[in-house]
């Protein structure tokens, strides 16, 4: 008997609070302690059931907790992977054609869109499609038109789905017209002006949550959108250079084979006078000078093509200019001295280019306006802070600025300088009075030049 009323008092509720434990160690956390309620253990037992209740609760909510942490995480991972590919797509592609194409397959293949529009503003009011992914038809971009009306906006816009009849349905022989579709609607922006819209077709069974995407597809519309501006700056800035070009084209031809032309066309008409006068000496020496200036023109059309198309020796920069100098000389009696002071150090070559283009353009104006009988050109780079100064001097008859008969409204090619020059965030100047010479001075300073600090 006593036994009977150890086991039933002691014994038999300790074996159920070991049986629990095992169980809880088991992650069985559905687990309790059963205790008659007479038992002494039995206000224990209902403590630990209610511990073992909250503990339950707080392994549901800490699971649910990371089941959307791991969700959140793994969309996080997906989105910076979209990103990834349309940033990718900026630097790798050709064209911005190819970006378009490039970002809308990334999209819609990573997002399982059905679909999807890229459309672009021209002409300020017109959108036009630049791409397309997935089975998508005249029709169903002209009622898109009509469902999603672009508006600019600062955010990404979502629709609720809409039944779309067999006119505007992605694919009309595999659907019955009664397909849903929701459709997500992005503007593509740069500082808050619009460049166009991202239109992205899906499914209603699709599982995709538009929702938690929102921030991505935002940013994807304003990298588009940069992209776009950067794609017209840089045409814009392509379109400037060869206007600028052909300007200075124009100006070389104007000051140098138009005039001489020009001159051949004086000189032929003297010669249709000299020949109803039957002076034969006289046309003799019109024939000579007829054929000198057509020489003149011709030296003047190879100098312009050695001007443009190589306008840089091998060797360098410095190497060119002699070679410049060294032209003058044998083309004139004038006597052209060269001072080099400049560092071995080589410059980027644009700014070897135009640096040489200037010095060409004035042994140009020398040779044809100065009536100088010697030139002095000093190159000198200076040691500290990265400067460069370019002089180029002459004897000849000068002139004043003011009194030059501008040339299609610039003063001959002293504006084609001063442009050159701002080119390299340079400054020329230019000090001529008449009878006292000329001197032009170019100064700029490119920073890799610093390392010659130090150096004596």
């Amino acid at each position: 008997m006593l036994t009977y009323t150890v086991w039933q008092a002691l014994l038999d509720p300790l074996l159920r609070l070991c049986r629990w434990a095992d169980l809880m160690r088991g992650v069985n956390l559905d687990a309790s302690v059963e205790i008659n309620e007479t038992s002494d253990f039995y206000e224990l037992a209902n403590d630990i059931n209610m511990l073992s209740r909250m503990i339950n609760q707080l392994s549901r909510e800490t699971e649910v907790q990371l089941q959307k942490h791991t969700e959140y995480i793994s969309q996080e991972s997906q989105s910076l992977a979209i990103l990834y590919e349309v940033a990718s797509s900026i630097n790798v592609s050709r064209d911005i054609n190819e970006l378009f194409q490039k970002s809308l397959d990334s999209l819609c293949q990573n997002l399982h869109a059905r679909a999807g529009v890229i459309r672009q503003i021209m002409d300020t009011t017109k959108l036009e499609v630049v791409a397309i992914y997935g089975e998508v038809n005249k029709p169903f971009i002209d009622n898109v038109n009509n469902l999603l009306p672009f508006r600019a906006s600062s955010g990404a816009s979502f629709y609720s789905p809409e039944k779309l009849s067999s006119l505007i349905v992605l694919d009309p022989e595999k659907t019955d017209g009664d397909d849903l579709f929701l459709v997500a609607s992005v503007p593509m922006l740069y500082r808050d002006r619009p460049s166009g819209v991202i239109n992205l077709f899906f499914s209603q069974s699709q599982s995709t949550n538009l929702d938690n995407y929102r921030e991505l597809l935002l940013s994807i519309g304003q990298h588009l959108g940069t992209a776009v501006e950067k794609y017209r700056l840089d045409e814009d800035k392509s379109q400037l250079l060869v206007m600028q070009e052909r300007t200075r084209l124009s100006h070389e031809l104007h000051d140098s084979l138009a005039q001489t032309m020009a001159s051949l066309r004086i000189q032929v008409r003297i010669l249709d006078e000299i020949f109803h006068s039957n002076d034969e000496p006289g046309i003799w020496d019109q024939m000579e000078r007829v054929e000198y200036t057509i020489e003149q023109a011709n030296n003047q059309l190879r100098e312009l093509i050695a001007h443009f198309r190589i306008p840089m020796n091998e060797r360098g920069l410095v190497s060119s200019i002699q070679e410049s100098i060294q032209q003058l000389r044998e083309e004139t009696d004038i006597q052209v001295y060269l001072q080099n002071e400049w560092s071995s150090q080589e410059l980027p070559a644009d700014i070897e280019l135009q640096v040489l283009r200037i010095v060409q353009e004035c042994l140009v104006n020398i040779r044809k306006h100065s009536q100088a009988r010697s030139v002095r050109v000093l190159l000198r780079a200076f040691r500290t802070g990265g400067g460069h100064y370019i002089l180029i001097e002459d004897d000849g008859i000068g002139f004043n600025e003011t009194e030059i008969k501008p040339v299609g409204g610039e003063h001959l090619g002293l504006s084609i300088l001063r442009d050159r020059a701002e080119q390299i965030n340079g400054e020329i100047a230019i000090d001529s009075e008449p009878g006292d010479g000329t001197r032009i001075t170019l100064q700029f300073i490119y920073p890799k030049s610093d390392k010659l600090l130090g150096q004596s």
